[in-house]
């Protein structure tokens, strides 16, 4: 039985879905073709053939051992990508300074790297800082304050970032 609608190819069942042929986005990842099948009484003979050359790929990268956005700019920029991948990279780990996708975009070499994701976390110690004697540790002291209040859950991510610029804006 031939389905369809399932974009990534399955035939290892009795159950063929052919897939898309071509891949459209960061959703269809892997390769895309077409199933051709030979039927005969009492014996199925499927063979998965590739037609799109285009890959769409993503690549996860670290950022909690570099210490600038120049450093990772640098670091984006010396991956090794086929002339036929799309990249999205996703930035993951607890990172040191503050980023923008969009910014880090502007400064890529390949062309390829079309789409930036940042699930990266602050690895400021807000506690430490806040037993500074500083304004610095003011700030930190009032932001800590706010994210252990129980009704900020849905604006976590919101204090998260207004920390990571305010502790920035006052090195």
């Amino acid at each position: 039985m031939l389905f369809g609608h399932i974009h990534k190819p399955d035939y290892s069942s009795n159950i063929v879905y052919p897939g898309s042929t071509i891949s459209l986005g960061f959703d269809e990842l892997g390769e895309h073709g077409m199933i051709v099948g030979n039927i005969q009484k009492g014996k199925i003979e499927l063979e998965f053939v590739p037609l799109d050359e285009e890959k769409f790929k993503e690549i996860e990268i670290k950022v909690t051992d570099i210490l600038s956005k120049e450093e990772l700019i640098e670091k984006l920029n010396k991956l090794e990508i086929e002339d036929n991948e799309y990249i999205k990279i996703i930035l993951t780990g607890n990172r040191n300074f503050e980023i923008n996708k969009y910014e880090l975009l502007k400064y890529m070499e390949n062309e390829r790297i079309i789409k930036i994701k940042d699930h990266t976390k602050i690895s400021y110690d807000l506690r430490k800082i806040a037993n500074e004697n500083t304004l610095k540790g003011l700030f930190a002291k009032e932001m800590l304050e706010k994210l252990n209040q129980p009704e900020i859950e849905e604006e976590k991510a919101i204090i998260e970032k207004a920390i990571e610029i305010g502790l920035e804006a006052l090195e």
